[in-house]
């Protein structure tokens, strides 16, 4: 045994403990006496115990009970405030906007993508990179393609690799990930990939190990200076890999983008980037490489997987409660018919489909806690002093689950959604799945069509059944990053 090299890991190891327990100290002592309310905790680690072996949300949902709509938690150096209620919720991130709109810089995830991008960015840097990609997907139509016809190509390779199952059990898990980082490759890339495609294949599943990572990883936050211990015990440095090795995939299309770029024939995100670019010159902050290859970044991230997830989320619940899908079909053939694949133009004539889809995104609740804020100075919010440096967390879950918004919460309901007309009577609006405010989620529209056009095109063609009779999958939900439902296999009948 190297004894040396032992006390040297040991004296570093001590080091580091010591650094961090005079810095919890310092960073304390200058926080305000009126800090929203909370739990006391312990010396150094604060109370990340309540979080050994709990659900998240109802650790929250207890919390808030105990401590009101606004409370706060030490994690580590962090002070975590959580902000709970719809009146709350809107109070903070719509009316106090530009107090509540920011990200923490010192984040993991942020340091990772180095700050740049739309999720992690903030002030006018991330104002402006916001306006370009909203104008940009909002006026989409690049070489003659539109959004739409490039979520039905994917739709129909879907279906193509569904109808080869021949009805037996199949995990919808990789095929639904993959279609769905298809529609955004052909957004900012401007084609799909095969979906046996080996570099595909391999980058799509490097964005999911790092969704799991970064849930893996997440205590680094509390306690940031224990990553620079010996190995990898947060991830961190997988985790730097990973996004290294995406962001070189993403870096190569874009160089091939510049080699056969057409100012007059725009094909994707990637080429309305250079256009900008060109006028802007490469030195400008908002439109070099690297914030377009992060932006992209983001746009996977952001998008695929909760998408992806959403949609199993929906199968999981059709395959629970036959009498809706049976339903949802009858409103299809009516509208529809068998001939041709849906359009987002029967969108407005499908309340029922419209509901349905409310319903899931309420009940699958796939980013109950959103993504996290940062306090870039002391915030006055209700009499109280949220402090510089604070962590914010939007507790969507509290909305979704709300009995006085939505009665009994609990239960698989899209009728909730409907008035006696038939039509939407408004509480859909109701349902914060794509967050709230400034930081609401860029691509809701774009997410919104492909779950209109997968969902309504998958009951057009199939009926979802059990694994087997007496096998019915669980509907409980597993929070990592995103709240995703246990992995299942169905049966996908082909309709006669």
């Amino acid at each position: 045994m190297d004894f040396s090299s032992l006390f040297s890991c040991n004296t570093v190891t001590v080091a580091i403990v010591v650094v961090v327990l005079i810095l919890l100290f310092s960073r304390s002592l200058q926080w305000p006496s009126n800090l929203p309310p909370g739990p006391t905790g312990y010396p150094v680690i604060g109370s990340i115990l309540l979080f050994r072996n709990g659900n998240v949300q109802e650790i929250f949902r207890k919390l808030r009970a105990q401590y009101g709509d606004i409370f706060s938690l030490k994690l580590g150096v962090n002070l975590t405030v959580v902000i709970s209620g719809e009146e709350a919720l809107k109070e903070a991130f719509i009316k106090q906007a530009e107090d509540f709109s920011d990200r923490l810089e010192n984040t993991i995830t942020g340091q990772v993508l180095l700050n740049k991008g739309i999720v992690f960015s903030s002030g006018e840097h991330w104002k402006q990179t916001r306006t370009f990609s909203l104008s940009t997907l909002r006026n989409f139509g690049f070489g003659r393609k539109s959004l739409e016809s490039r979520v039905q190509e994917e739709v129909a390779a879907c279906l193509d690799i569904i109808e080869q199952q021949n009805g037996q059990p199949y995990d919808m898990k990789e095929l639904t990930t993959m279609a769905i980082s298809n529609v955004t490759c052909s957004i900012t890339f401007g084609n799909r990939f095969d979906y046996t495609d080996v570099k595909f294949k391999r980058i799509t599943s490097l964005f999911c190990e790092c969704f799991k990572l970064i849930a893996l990883g997440r205590h680094a936050q509390a306690f940031p200076y224990l990553k620079y211990l010996p190995g990898d015990m947060f991830n961190i440095k997988k985790l730097i890999q990973n996004t290294k090795d995406i962001r070189d995939f993403v870096f190569e299309q874009i160089n091939e983008h510049r080699n056969t770029f057409d100012d007059e024939n725009q094909r994707d995100f990637i080429d309305a980037f250079l256009s900008q670019q060109s006028k802007h010159g490469q030195e400008d902050a908002i439109f070099e490489d690297l914030n377009l290859a992060v932006s992209i970044i983001n746009f996977f991230v952001a998008g695929t997987t909760t998408t992806a997830t959403t949609i199993r989320w929906a199968i999981l619940y059709l395959i629970h409660n036959k009498h809706i899908e049976d339903k949802l079909r009858q409103e299809i053939e009516t509208v529809v018919g068998t001939s041709r694949l849906p359009s987002i133009a029967d969108k407005p004539h499908m309340p029922y489909q419209e509901a349905f889809i409310a319903e899931v995104l309420r009940m699958g609740n796939t980013a109950p806690l959103s993504v996290p804020h940062g306090a870039l100075k002391d915030i006055h919010f209700r009499g109280m002093v949220i402090p510089k440096g604070s962590v914010i967390m939007p507790n969507l879950d509290s909305v979704m689950t709300d009995p006085e918004l939505f009665e009994n919460p609990e239960k698989f309901d899209p009728e909730r959604f409907l008035g006696k007309d038939g039509k939407l009577n408004g509480k859909e609006q109701n349902v914060m799945a794509f967050s709230l405010g400034r930081r609401i989620c860029t691509g809701e529209s774009v997410a919104r069509m492909e779950l209109f056009l997968f969902m309504t095109s998958f009951l057009q063609r199939f009926e979802f059944l059990p694994e087997s009779p007496d096998k019915l999958p669980f509907t409980g939900g597993v929070l990592e990053l995103a709240r995703v439902p246990k992995d299942f296999k169905c049966r996908i009948v082909k309709l006669k």
